[in-house]
């Protein structure tokens, strides 16, 4: 149990971890990304403001005089690797007029990659195996509605950002393997008292059923030999309290018989021997005798497969389906209850359901809780341990139970329990 806690503890912290270092690093990169950008733009902006009336003056003589035969004159576009930043003059027909750039043959292309842009919009586009950014002007000078388009490499600062981004992940992956085995070290840390606290609780609960059976066995054998006395007989009123005191007696314990098997569960010391169990006989047999000891507004529904064998413990099982049953019958006023039993591929599967006053979505999940009792059904007597001893003797022989429920509609158990082999 503690294993399992400390295993959830240790998933908890390391998730959490991860998805605040995940965000942090998602806005440190969006950051980082936003400034790169920012930063290149203003570049951009920088040149564009350096250059205009350059490149306007340049225009108009362009437009005056180069009027025809506009994309075969070589002096229109003026080549040079090494430049770091470029431009294009267009006409408002998206025809060159004149232009330096840093890529060979960007010229056809850039066109159409900033035909639906807004003006002064910064856009980043891929074009062959580069990373560009770019920016559409106007140009006012010019009377044909003409315009620019300045741009610059940003290949280097994307391939920087992904060389960060799988830098982050790394150490995103590094830190959550090293907080998830500090996270291990330190719920185990946090566990050792608890489960110093649960020895002690667990080691009073079961030295103290063991010390009150001798009185509570002694109680109960002098009220019957008080009950047998002929010499000293009670007035009606003293028999009844008497008959109270041995039902309370009785009810006492079973209770310590009840926390004595759970005790035995706690420190892996129950004494079950496996046998083979002929499943479907035995759960037949016990629901023909349960189903006499019920009244007339309750019918038992059965249906039994054939030939269902088991190797287990056969007093817990007996124990398990009249737990279930009683269970099913305290809760049921009128109405049915169905035992199912069936075998499917390695497991078999015991279903007890009923027609009774069922539990509410908040109780559900404490069904299985020592000593919990819902609110509805605190007027039924019990010791509240029935579920819990139910549960314990599935969990022993390696199976699972499960409790499916809607107020006022019944209530359904499911026990599931593998085919063990004998050793």
């Amino acid at each position: 149990m503690f294993n399992k806690i400390q295993r959830k503890l240790t998933i908890q912290y390391a998730f959490f971890f991860l998805l605040f270092v995940l965000l942090l690093m998602a806005a440190l990169y969006i950051s980082i990304s936003a400034i790169m950008q920012q930063q290149q733009v203003q570049e951009l902006e920088l040149f564009f403001g350096k250059e205009r009336y350059h490149l306007e003056k340049d225009d108009e003589f362009k437009e005056e005089h180069n009027k025809e035969d506009q994309i075969t004159d070589g002096k229109k576009i003026e080549y040079d690797a090494n430049r770091a930043n470029f431009y294009y003059i267009f006409t408002k027909n998206n025809e060159l007029v004149h232009g330096d750039e840093s890529f060979y043959g960007l010229y056809k292309d850039v066109a159409q990659l900033m035909m639906h842009v807004e003006e002064e919009d910064p856009q980043t586009v891929e074009w062959k195996d580069q990373d560009l950014l770019l920016i559409k002007y106007d140009s006012p000078h010019s009377h044909n509605g003409s315009y620019m388009i300045i741009g610059q490499s940003v290949t280097k600062q994307h391939h920087l950002l992904e060389r960060m981004m799988y830098a982050f992940i790394a150490l995103t992956l590094i830190g959550t393997l090293c907080i998830a085995f500090l996270s291990h070290y330190l719920a185990g840390k946090a566990m050792v008292p608890i489960k110093k606290s649960f020895e002690r609780q667990r080691k009073f609960v079961s030295d103290a059923s063991h010390e009150l059976r001798t009185p509570l066995s002694v109680f109960y054998s002098s009220l019957e030999v008080l009950e047998n006395d002929d010499e000293n007989r009670f007035s009606a009123f003293g028999q009844e309290v008497l008959t109270d005191l041995k039902s309370e007696t009785q009810h006492m314990e079973t209770l310590l018989e009840g926390l004595l098997f759970l005790a035995r569960f706690d420190q892996n010391k129950l004494k079950t021997k496996k046998e083979d169990i002929e499943l479907s006989e035995l759960v037949n047999n016990i629901t023909k005798s349960f189903e006499r000891t019920l009244p007339d507004s309750i019918q038992l529904k059965t249906q039994i497969a054939d030939g269902i064998k088991f190797i287990g413990d056969e007093t817990s099982i007996r124990e398990l389906l009249y737990i279930l049953l009683e269970n099913a019958t305290k809760f049921t006023e009128k109405g049915s209850i169905r035992v199912s039993l069936t075998s499917i591929n390695n497991y078999i599967k015991l279903i007890v359901e009923d027609t009774g006053i069922g539990i509410t979505q908040r109780d559900l999940p404490h069904v299985f809780d020592r000593f919990y009792q819902a609110t509805k059904n605190r007027q039924k007597k019990g010791t509240g341990l029935g579920l819990s001893i139910a549960q314990a003797i599935v969990s022993h022989h390696q199976g699972h139970i499960s409790v499916e429920s809607e107020f006022g509609q019944g209530t359904k158990f499911i026990v599931s329990l593998p085919i063990l082999k004998k050793d």
